[in-house]
Formats: structure tokens, sequence, C-alpha cells
């Protein structure tokens, strides 16, 4: 595992107060290196404790670079659901957004869609990591072979996410590919970033709903000593309970969909919630703006309307917290 080699207290401290976890200040650490920008964040999430309708500080932006995929997982609505065209993020558009917002630190190069499809995905994160960006994103793994491997390494990837759900029948079923061949591709990655001496973080994820709760306990054994964190997801727009507090993520990040609306909302994969254009102002302004304020007020005050009265994410059931996930953590060391 590539533990980063010291916990400042802050760290820890933030982890035992938030999420009752003192091991997520890897985690932590792995996506806040800065002090500053940790700050930042902070300081975002106590205006929605305050009830207040404005954010601190932009800090992080969520990148589409396309929305098309080589699989059909059961989950996603990219295949199905999806009805507004596919596409993929010129070059010209991520590097505006880049050079217009010289105070975002992080970028996330995934939304809906296999970023690893993008001619030029390469060439994003070497652009993002020349300008002192945080670079992250998520991908299905099918294409993470050893020459991509290399060349995330090379451009810069500070954060990689992988999504495996459940064991080998339960993943095969969702996702349509060989079980044997994502974990040869993860195993592989992980040995080319101890040749290449890189620290670049790496994790897995598993969407968790009916067809994987089950494999929860033996999917964090599988992988809880082989890469530097393990997180649990749970599924869109699958339960139908009342929302019970304001969405946590409208004082945190926009999304810029391939086309370069924008979205204040990961779920959104139709874009129904779009506030603007990256060619419109820059998006600090955007993440202040009077659209995003009105949605925070009918967040504080219960009223959901639209996708944000549809979405369960924060509510569901198989919502698994930090502090979840290391009491099971726990069991399965004992």
């Amino acid at each position: 595992m590539n533990k980063l080699k010291s916990k400042p207290l802050l760290f820890w401290f933030l982890s035992r107060l938030f999420f009752d976890d003192p091991d997520f200040s890897s985690s932590l650490m792995a996506r806040y290196r800065r002090k500053w920008l940790l700050f930042r964040e902070g300081m975002n999430r106590l205006c929605r404790w305050l009830g207040l309708p404005v954010a601190f500080s932009l800090t992080t932006v969520g990148l589409e670079t396309n929305n098309t995929c080589n699989l059909r997982c059961q989950h996603c609505p990219v295949p199905g659901e999806m009805t507004r065209p596919k596409g993929i993020m010129s070059f010209s558009v991520f590097k505006n957004i880049i050079d217009s917002n010289p105070s975002l630190s992080r970028i996330y190069l995934t939304d809906w869609g296999e970023p690893l499809l993008h001619p030029e995905i390469i060439e994003m994160i070497a652009y993002a990591h020349s300008k002192g960006k945080h670079i992250s994103l998520t991908t299905n793994g099918t294409l993470l072979d050893r020459l991509m491997g290399e060349k995330l390494i090379k451009a810069g990837l500070n954060l990689i996410k992988v999504s495996i759900d459940g064991g080998p029948q339960t993943y095969e079923k969702i996702r349509g590919f060989p079980y044997s061949k994502i974990k040869r591709n993860l195993h592989e990655f992980l040995r080319l970033r101890e040749e290449m001496g890189s620290r670049i973080w790496v994790e897995v994820t598993m969407v968790v709903y009916d067809e994987t709760i089950g494999e929860v306990e033996t999917f964090l054994a599988e992988w809880k000593n082989k890469v530097d964190a393990v997180n649990f997801q749970p599924r869109f727009f699958t339960w139908p309970r009342a929302k019970r507090s304001a969405c946590r993520d409208l004082w945190r990040l926009l999304v810029v969909l391939w086309d370069g609306r924008i979205t204040p909302c990961c779920a959104d994969y139709d874009g129904e919630l779009v506030v603007g254009r990256v060619d419109d102002k820059n998006l600090q302004d955007i993440f202040n703006s009077p659209a995003l304020r009105s949605l925070r007020r009918q967040h504080l005050k219960k009223a959901w309307s639209g996708l944000c009265a549809r979405c369960s994410f924060y509510e569901a059931d198989y919502h698994l917290s930090p502090k979840k996930i290391n009491e099971i953590r726990k069991k399965i060391s004992l």
C-alpha cells in the first residue's frame, strides 16, 4: 500500500471528529495535502451547518471528459435512461476551464462515462498537472493495461479509483466483463506503481444495492490490504424515501458536462439542473450565483423538487458511512 509517510494531527483530529475513523486520515491527506485547501472545504461545510445559502470557496470541479462507456452496467443511466447526446469534451474547453479558474485546486476527471475512452485523457492530466492541480478520476478499469498505467502515472495523476462491484459472479452479472481481467489489471497497476516509485493513491469502490449488499464484508476483506482505500457508494434514485437534510454537495463542487454546461450535481445525468456554461463567467462566480443560492435555500427549507426530490444518495439505507466501514473493518480483523 502507498501509505503517506506522516499523518499530521489536523487530519487525524478531523477524521475522528467528522467520521469517527482515525484510519480515514490517510484518505483525507490523499485529497487535501495542502492545509489551506482542507480549511476551505471545512468552511464550506460550516456554511451549510449554519444554514447559509452561500459557500465559502469552490475548490473542486468535476469535468465530464465524455459520457460514453464500453460497459452497460445495471445501475448506470448511461446506456439506458440518459437522453442527452453523447460526446467528448474538447481539449480547448478543458484548457479554458483550467486557465480561467486558477483558484481551483482539485480536478476530478469523471462524471458519467469512462474517462479512459477519451483520446486526449493523458494530455488533459498532464496539462492540469503542469498547472499545479490535484487530479483524480474514476475508471471501470477495463482499459487499465500496463501501457495505460504508465501513461497515467507519468502524466501526473494523483488519485485513481477503480469501480468493482462485489465478487466474481455478481460483478460479471452487473458489469458484463470478466472479473479475472479487472482483478489482473488492478494488481498489475499496483505492481507498476511500486516499480515506478509513484505515490499515486489507489482506491476501489463498490456500488451498494440489492445485488451487492451481501458482499460488503467479502469485498472489504478482498481489497483492504491491497489498495489504499475501499469505498462503498449507494445507488442513485433507488429508494422512495423522503430526504432529511440539505445535500452537502451543493456547498462543495460544480460539474462541467462534456459540452460545457455546468450543473451543481454529479447525479444530474441528463442536465436538468444546468446553471450556466463555462464561457459565461468563471466557475467561482457561478458557485455563488443567484441560481445556486436559490437551490441551496430550497434544500435548507426541505422544499425539494425535480431531480433533488428523486435523489436518495445521502438518505439511502445502503449508504455506508466511514464509521460503519470502520466497524466492518474491525470485525474482519478479529
